[in-house]
Parts: C-alpha cells; sequence; structure tokens
C-alpha cells in the first residue's frame, strides 16, 4: 500500500510516554502511513522502547539536535508522503484518525485538515474535549490564533514548503506561526472533521511557569512579525464564537481536579 501521510514524532528522553504514543499509531485503522521518530540523543530507554516499535516505526534519526522545531524540519524534509502532521511523543492519534484524515485529503482540495482534539491526563484518560472552529481567514487574523490544535491538524507537503516549514530559530512557537502562516494565505484551502482526531497529555513536565513566560514572550513576537488585523470588537466576538462552540468542554475544564499543563 502506498504510505499517503507521513507522520513525525519528535522526542527527547521521552521512555515514560513514547510507548503509548506510538502504541496509538500502531492501532490506526488505516495502514498506508509512514511513521518517523527523531531522537534528540535521549540518555534515557527512548532510543530501545522506539526499536522494539520497528514494526511500526518505518525511520529512526537518532543524534544531537538544535531543539524540537530542528528535529521536525528533518523529520519532514525524510518524509516521503503527500500529507503530513506532527504529534509529541506524550500525545495521542485517536484509531480511526489516519484514516478519516486521508479520506477527507482525497475527497476534497483540501491544503490543510482539521478537527477536535481531547485533554488527556497523565495516566490517559480523557479530561475534557474542545472542538475546532473553521474559522475564515478574515476572523482568524482578528482572532489573531488558530481554532484548533496541533494535535488535530494535518497538512499537505506543498502547503509545508509554501510556508517555509518550522522556524528552527524559535523555542516555543514556531508550530503556531507555521499553522497562522497557513490559516492567513488565501490560497490555502481548509477542510474540518467533525471528530476528535488528536489527544494532548497534560502532566507536570509539560511547561515550568518560567518555560510558560519565556513561551508567551515568543508568541507576542511572533504575532508582531505575522499580518494580524487589530480589533478588539472582532477579537472578543470570534473569541466568544469558540467559547459557545466549547462550552461543555469550558466547564470540564473548570471542574477538572487533575493536572492543566
Amino acid at each position: 500500500m502506498e504510505k499517503l501521510i507521513s507522520v513525525i514524532v519528535p522526542v527527547y528522553n521521552g521512555e515514560k510516554y513514547i510507548n503509548d504514543t506510538l502504541d496509538s499509531l500502531l492501532r490506526q485503522t488505516w495502514r498506508g502511513f509512514e511513521l518517523i521518530v527523531v531522537d534528540g540523543n535521549s540518555t534515557d530507554r527512548t532510543v530501545q522502547l522506539v526499536k522494539d516499535h520497528l514494526q511500526t516505526v518505518d525511520i529512526l534519526i537518532s543524534e544531537k539536535d538544535e531543539g524540537m522545531y530542528d528535529a521536525l524540519r528533518k523529520g519532514m524534509e525524510a518524509a516521503s508522503g503527500k500529507y503530513l502532521c506532527y504529534i509529541n511523543s506524550d500525545d495521542r492519534l485517536l484509531p480511526y484518525t489516519l484514516e478519516k484524515v486521508v479520506r477527507k485529503f482525497e475527497h476534497g482540495q483540501y491544503d490543510l485538515v482539521f478537527g477536535d482534539h481531547n485533554f488527556i491526563s497523565e495516566t490517559g484518560e480523557i479530561a475534557y474535549t474542545y472542538k475546532g472552529v473553521n474559522f475564515s481567514r478574515d476572523a482568524i487574523s482578528y482572532l489573531h490564533r488558530v481554532p484548533f490544535a496541533q494535535q488535530s491538524a494535518f497538512w499537505t507537503k506543498e502547503a509545508y514548503r509554501k510556508a517555509g516549514g518550522f522556524d528552527k530559530s524559535m523555542k516555543y512557537s514556531a508550530d503556531s506561526k507555521f499553522l497562522l502562516t497557513l490559516c492567513l494565505d488565501p490560497m490555502i484551502r481548509k477542510g474540518y472533521i467533525p471528530a476528535v482526531l488528536g489527544e494532548y497529555r497534560m502532566h507536570g513536565d509539560s511547561f515550568s511557569v518560567s518555560v510558560t513566560e519565556k513561551m508567551i514572550a515568543e508568541n507576542h513576537r511572533m504575532r508582531n512579525a505575522l499580518p494580524l488585523k487589530h480589533n478588539k470588537l472582532r477579537k472578543y466576538f470570534y473569541e466568544m464564537i469558540t467559547k459557545v462552540v466549547n462550552a461543555r468542554g469550558i466547564y470540564k475544564k473548570m471542574t477538572y481536579k487533575g493536572t492543566k499543563f
């Protein structure tokens, strides 16, 4: 079977959750995918655990890198698939995800496809769900962010190259910059799948307070460099739409007692 879609997993010292991430790919109903793991010279058991999944892993790159986005660029360049995505080494895809995504791409003229995503606990239980919103390019330019999660986003190789890939000079926000660049391009066609496609794991190792502050600062610089529009009323209007769509998820988040990182 032709491998239409490439999945890249960047990892560094990810032994705690990497098995769960790779198992989520092993369970895919669509088998025509390529799995590329890019390891940054881990010092724990990560590489051995990846090698234990060689029936699923097509390419393993293990070498020192300049950070996650440098690792992602290596993985994307090695990819042979027509469609691309990445998931972090503590996140998961749903068993039907790649099948739904490939069918959406193949049956429509889309450059970017996205869906909904779960927030899961450290042990993998679903805490709450957020829905993606298929806003127009104009709405996103006022919102100043993409109204969906990276864990549920997929794009064509052509779109990836057109947008310049991930900016490896950034430490925290290159994925946001990349997805915003796609969404702000008038030639990019977006498709929404009304289903949970990815899962983001919340755990105490995700971000420290100091890293979160640096991430916010980098995000601010990134947004200033993009052609975004500024109107507080419109921004509030589009934010309210996302909140109405996600009212159930927001309530569950507010009442959730576990880690919310």
